[in-house]
């Protein structure tokens, strides 16, 4: 029921709102890095996490004023802090910036000597560490993990002490109680939702969706959560404030439906299925194994089943315990939720829905089990090298085009 009417004030009131909002933030964005760059450069020390770090600290002091009856100050380091939020993105794509220029520096020099491209293991005695794929991810998306993660560690705090301030009575005071405890209920859950989406990565990105829209919003979740962190920045700062206090609660309002939202896109309510072949249990190697990452990316559930039938209906050759090695090995991927033993050699829309299942994801040289029914429904995706997935029907377009 929710829905509905959320995506009706998305469209009609956040949508027209994100233009101007888009426009000031781009400028804001523009003068910051123009005056970095005219310093030369940061301090080594001075990076996105550090600023993330010291914003959320203040929450200390912004607590401690409070409590004694100031006002003014706190809404400054309210204000300060959202600042902080913006400022932390502009430092991280400048170091972000620094880094691939060295990147091509050393990638050019290694072109100009082939000898040191590449990895040589001259020496049988030497030692060479690698980061596990899921380690490697957790340190690149660290900074965005801990930077929503101290956002709400500063905000909620805040809200809960202003429930101790709330004042009015009757509907006023209902409202308000009502608001702020919405609020706090969402940035915990939506808090929730990110500690366990970063700790159980299987390491690879998701595939970028092409050719078909999985959002059931109009407006980018990009979109909603700047509007979201805007509202509910600038709210609390002038509900601190007792001249300004019911402007702040219309601001904190109207954030409610944005964090209801936001946490509901994060909640990906979608059961992905992957068809493996018995004659393939050789090739269950780390390819098979970022494929199965790759495919759990695209929703909330992954199931794989497992057949010795061929798509034509044909018994490949297989015993018991090649069929037992397989299974065991797609249990042990982390990323794999449930197993079908001895599924169809032919996957079709009753065995998808008999199962409970979305979509068929397969590798582009793999369709053959998807039933012309799926391809026709846009149910059946392709992962491609390049990181992306599409609908086969899109690519065997594409594919033709090409061709001609």
């Amino acid at each position: 029921m929710l829905d509905p009417l959320v995506e009706k004030y998305l469209v009609t009131a956040i949508a027209p709102i994100m233009k101007y909002h888009e426009k000031f933030y781009n400028k804001l964005n523009c003068f910051l890095r123009d005056l970095i760059d005219s310093k030369g450069s940061l301090p080594k020390w001075f990076t996105a996490n550090f600023i993330t770090y010291a914003r959320t600290t203040l929450i200390v002091p912004c607590l401690l004023l409070l409590a004694r009856g100031h006002r003014l100050i706190p809404a400054f380091i309210v204000i300060s802090v959202d600042f902080g939020d913006f400022l932390d993105g502009v430092v991280a794509r400048y170091w972000m910036d620094l880094q691939k220029k060295k990147d091509d520096h050393d990638n050019n020099k290694k072109l100009k000597n082939p000898s040191q491209s590449g990895f040589e293991f001259t020496d049988q005695g030497s030692l060479t560490v690698f980061p596990s794929w899921a380690t490697e991810h957790r340190n690149k998306s660290y900074g965005g993990f801990i930077d929503a993660v101290c956002d709400k560690a500063f905000v909620v705090p805040c809200w809960i002490f202003l429930l101790s301030s709330v004042s009015g009575t009757g509907i006023l005071r209902f409202v308000q109680n009502k608001t702020l405890f919405w609020l706090i209920l969402a940035e915990i859950a939506s808090g929730c939702v990110r500690f366990r989406a970063f700790y159980t990565a299987g390491g690879i990105p998701a595939p970028a969706m092409k050719g078909l829209d999985f959002s059931t919003s109009a407006v980018k979740a990009d979109h909603i959560g700047k509007a979201k962190q805007t509202f509910e920045m600038v709210g609390t700062c002038l509900y601190m404030l007792p001249f300004v206090r019911w402007i702040g609660l219309l601001l904190l309002m109207a954030s409610c439906p944005l964090a209801y939202e936001s946490v509901r896109r994060k909640v990906k309510k979608r059961s992905i299925y992957v068809h493996l072949v018995l004659e393939n249990d050789s090739a269950f190697n780390h390819k098979t194994m970022k494929f199965l990452i790759q495919a759990r990316g695209l929703g909330s559930k992954l199931t794989v089943g497992v057949s010795s039938a061929s798509p034509d209906g044909d018994i490949n050759n297989k015993s018991k315990t090649d069929l037992t090695d397989i299974i065991l090995n797609v249990c042990s991927c982390s990323s794999v939720n449930e197993v079908i033993a001895g599924a169809p050699g032919k996957i079709d829309q009753e065995f998808m829905t008999t199962h409970g299942l979305d979509f068929f994801v397969c590798l582009p040289e793999k369709q053959e089990p998807a039933s012309d029914e799926l391809l026709q429904q846009q149910k059946c995706l392709v992962i491609s090298e390049d990181g992306t997935a599409k609908p086969v029907m899109l690519v065997d377009m594409m594919m033709g085009i090409k061709e001609d």
